[in-house]
């Protein structure tokens, strides 16, 4: 499995967002390293640890926390973030969803998914954005990508029995895509404030935390304004403005 060693050294939207955005078609993905400032990250884990699942030591990953605290939506609603997401769905976007993860020691990995498969979107209007609140390695439960498979549809799953935990969500290890072969996965290393930005379609998933820190993240999903999706029974996802 090869890691991201050398993503550092290629675009970014900052020095040259065309060659950036052709990037992103063609991988399926694309990090921008210090997207967040640290204080900024600091502010959301503060916040994140004002929440119920840190609180009474659950850690399960919290749904939509823009609706009750104002930095989430503050994070959503950032011009820079909201300028690229104009770029990679080709129009004006709208807010999706939030969700804030803890990850602590011990968590198990995400199996393989697609967002879409959830989300239902029309195509090519949806995208995520998933921002490393601290560095972030493969052995703490890192992002794993399969370049370029956002080229396929949305695949077939099929049920796993994979190991469950209250700290990860209930259905990300009973279930994976069946990915066709060719696809070599390579495990990210985020270090903190770096955003990565996942196509709709692009099959990714995440390590176990083997270490131990907790894994603080915050993923943001936007749409295309007017575009379709599924709210869904737990996400519940609503059409935020940000204009």
């Amino acid at each position: 499995m090869n890691q991201n060693k050398n993503l550092e050294n290629l675009v970014s939207f900052r020095k040259g967002p065309e060659a950036a955005l052709e990037s992103y078609k063609k991988l399926g993905f694309h990090m921008e390293y210090d997207f967040f400032s640290h204080e900024e990250c600091e502010e959301i884990i503060g916040v994140g640890k004002q929440l119920d699942p840190y609180r009474e030591k659950t850690f399960c990953p919290v749904y939509n926390p823009h609706r009750i605290n104002s930095t989430f939506l503050n994070a959503m609603r950032s011009p820079k973030l909201v300028t690229i997401m104009e770029k990679l769905i080709s129009g004006k976007v709208s807010g999706l969803q939030t969700q804030f993860f803890y990850c602590p020691p011990n968590t198990p990995g995400y199996a393989m998914h697609q967002d879409n498969s959830f989300v239902e979107a029309d195509k090519d209007s949806f995208a995520s954005a998933w921002t490393a609140l601290q560095d972030t390695s493969p052995e703490m439960g890192g992002l794993v990508v399969y370049p370029r498979s956002h080229m396929e549809p949305l695949l077939p799953r099929e049920k796993i029995n994979g190991r469950q935990s209250k700290s990860q969500d209930k259905n990300a290890t009973q279930e994976q895509v069946i990915l066709p072969k060719g696809y070599n996965p390579i495990e990210l290393t985020v270090p903190i404030g770096a955003t990565v930005f996942l196509h709709a379609h692009i099959v990714h998933s995440s390590n176990d935390n083997n270490s131990n820190k907790f894994r603080y993240a915050l993923l943001i999903t936007y749409i295309k304004e007017g575009a379709k999706f599924r709210s869904g029974n737990t996400a519940k996802r609503e059409a935020v403005s940000l204009y």
